[in-house]
């Protein structure tokens, strides 16, 4: 009930006494109208108990107030004011009881019995207005299709669904035979659902695939002693839905489940039960974190807690976690998504987890050999640079001191030993990642190159294949395409001659350099890009394989070409990674 007065200290006796006085009932309070109207508004209440002196008013204005919107729900009118003139106009404004305080304890009997009289009363007419509807004119209404046989399996009653699902008219229904009429229906599962209800006495429900309409239907089949009533429903849709749902869940090698909101499992699918050498009975009804696949650890088990906890409030939660299986242990990615109804509440958390073992293995083994070239690169850096330092400071010194003709090799191997150093760790520490792309011109890009490469080399010449490459971009790190052409003009000049002619062109596909040189012998093709491959004695052997790294890097492919006498090599970009400029 809701008691209304504005006088704190009897709003606090008249409420804890009733409760004491009468079982059950549960006494909710408001200081003034305005509040009592706002808190039926948001609350279930049964009946109102009113002062009739309010700080807003008076107790037959809340009455009027509540009749509009309210009109059958029990007021009682309590007060200790009040006198027969008020006690007729509260009667008339339609009040339900109207009881005086006498200041003694039995008051509150009285208004207890009272309470209860006018609750109780307005139940039992609540019920006989829903209990007094034609029951046909409800079987008419409802959603389901409805069905009344007799004894011998007589059509008896059909309602206006019933005639929709089986598309013939009550004439052809009424007083004729079910399996007469729909003899197809006799090799059916509904055929033998109906004679076991009727032979048990028992009522029961079915969900049955019925062949010649390819309809599911749901059915609700009571048994009497005049025959049988049957409700069902066509769930083909739904049944469809969850073919389509299984066949997603169980056909993944992911880890998928369904949880409620608090964690509890409700489905596991194959993958996940195999894996875990798992019954569905062994985890269904479990929290997620409580079952044999996340028992690996204590770390394990709170961290796929958490991930519920946090995916019940709305978030998608993804975690790295080993868990245990049947015969092994596994690394999954693990996450828990929400799904929410149409008010944004979360109804369902849908776990999945993608084994990663292999990923995570290799992609330590991977950390491991960075690691180990970063300790070789270091190794490389200090502790080879350092006594080459040394060697060519001396070899400036014994210049000063003597002219000798093996000064000029020592020279030459030291300069080879530093360019090899260079390359060395430049495949160590840079060879992995490339910069930002951006659209770079291409014979830009060539010219640039050759600037740096061809100082010295007055004899060799650079020559464009076509017209395209002036008006060509290539999608690049600017300094990565710079070092890749730079690493194949020297390699022409230096394996070419003096007089080396190299030719750039486009392609569909890309772009190439071929110079007029030797060319690469037939049995030496497979070598060119290994490391430390050379076949000019200056050559540090490793600028075809800073070519194919940085290639690769990009996404890239460099391949030996078919050249016309010389070397020729081809570089494939991706089609959109090389475009026209022109118009």
């Amino acid at each position: 009930m809701l008691y209304v007065d504005g006088a704190a200290d009897a709003t606090e006796t008249v409420a804890s006494t009733l409760e004491e006085t009468a079982d059950g009932l549960a006494v909710e309070t408001a200081p003034s109208i305005a509040a009592a109207i706002a808190r039926l508004s948001t609350a279930t209440v049964d009946c109102v108990v009113s002062e009739y002196e309010l700080v807003d008013g008076t107790g037959l204005e809340l009455l009027n107030a509540v009749r509009e919107e309210y009109p059958a729900l029990p007021f009682v009118l309590f007060t200790g004011d009040g006198n027969e003139a008020i006690a007729s106009e509260a009667i008339s404004a339609g009040v339900t009881e109207y009881v005086r305080k006498d200041g003694g304890a039995s008051q509150y009997v009285t208004l207890a019995n009272r309470i209860e009289e006018t609750v109780t009363a307005s139940t039992a007419r609540r019920f006989k207005r829903v209990t007094s509807h034609d029951p046909l004119a409800i079987l008419e209404r409802i959603d389901d299709a409805f069905l009344a046989l007799d004894d011998d399996w007589r059509v008896v009653y059909v309602n206006e669904r019933a005639k929709a699902v089986f598309g013939t008219s009550e004439e052809e229904l009424l007083g004729n035979s079910l399996w007469e009429t729909f003899d197809e229906a006799t090799d059916t599962p509904f055929y033998d659902h109906y004679q076991e209800a009727k032979v048990s006495n028992e009522a029961r429900t079915i969900e049955e695939y019925f062949q010649p309409w390819d309809r599911w239907y749901r059915e609700h089949i009571y048994p009497s002693e005049n025959g049988l009533s049957v409700l069902f429903h066509d769930i083909t849709e739904q049944k469809r839905r969850e073919r389509r749902y299984r066949a997603v869940f169980e056909n993944t090698y992911q880890f998928t489940g369904l949880l409620e909101p608090d964690g509890t499992l409700v489905e596991a699918n194959e993958t996940a039960l195999e894996f875990g050498g798992l019954e569905r009975d062994d985890v269904v009804g479990k929290k997620i974190w409580e079952t044999a696949w996340f028992q690996h650890s204590d770390d394990t088990r709170e961290r796929a807690r958490d991930a519920v906890e946090r995916a019940a409030n709305g978030e998608f939660v993804r975690h790295k976690l080993p868990v245990q299986g049947a015969d092994r242990e596994a690394i999954i990615d693990f996450s828990v998504r929400p799904l929410t109804d149409e008010r944004g509440t979360v109804t369902l958390l849908i776990p999945e987890g993608r084994d990663i073992t292999e990923l995570t293995e290799r992609e330590r083994a991977l950390q491991r050999q960075r690691d180990r070239l970063d300790e070789f690169a270091g190794v490389v850096s200090h502790d080879l640079r350092n006594p080459l330092n040394v060697a060519t400071g001396r070899l400036e010194l014994v210049r000063e001191e003597c002219d000798s003709e093996h000064l000029d090799g020592i020279e030459t191997a030291l300069d080879r030993i530093d360019r090899i150093t260079e390359d060395v760790l430049w495949l160590a520490r840079e060879g992995r990642d490339i910069g930002s792309r951006d659209a770079v011109l291409l014979r830009d890009a060539v010219d640039a190159a050759w600037e740096l490469v061809a100082d010295g080399a007055d004899r060799a010449e650079l020559r464009y294949g076509d017209d395209e490459l002036a008006s060509t971009t290539i999608e690049a790190d600017d300094d990565r395409l710079q070092q890749l052409l730079e690493n194949l003009l020297r390699n022409a000049i230096d394996h070419g001659g003096e007089d080396v002619t190299v030719t750039v062109g486009t392609t569909d596909r890309g772009f190439y350099l071929e110079d007029d040189g030797p060319g690469i012998p037939e049995n030496r093709r497979e070598d060119v890009f290994a490391g430390g491959y050379s076949t000019s004695d200056g050559g540090t052997g490793f600028g075809l394989r800073i070519v194919e790294r940085i290639a690769d890097a990009h996404g890239w492919d460099v391949r030996l070409g078919d050249g016309s006498g010389g070397a020729r090599f081809d570089i494939l970009c991706d089609v959109d990674s090389v475009h026209s400029v022109r118009n």
